[in-house]
């Protein structure tokens, strides 16, 4: 069960990781400094965010798990 977890976390960090970089300054010139100095502004940019990277993350486990490589014991 730790081999899941480690696998999943390490997949959901690198899903974040290279969403924000590809979506961070795009978002924040859209929103403006005004917007994004505003806790809702950030706070709805990470929140979508995540939810994106969780989604990512459960579908490349599908996927592992219908391939067929050994995720859980």
């Amino acid at each position: 069960m730790i081999k899941f977890w480690t696998i999943a976390i390490l997949i959901f960090i690198v899903a974040t990781f290279i969403l924000a970089k590809l979506t961070l300054k795009k978002q924040r010139k859209e929103m403006g400094d005004r917007v994004w100095k505003l806790w809702d502004g950030r706070a709805t940019y990470w929140q979508l965010l995540t939810l994106s990277s969780f989604g990512i993350t459960v579908g490349i486990m599908f996927v592992m798990y219908w391939i067929g490589i050994p995720i859980l014991p």
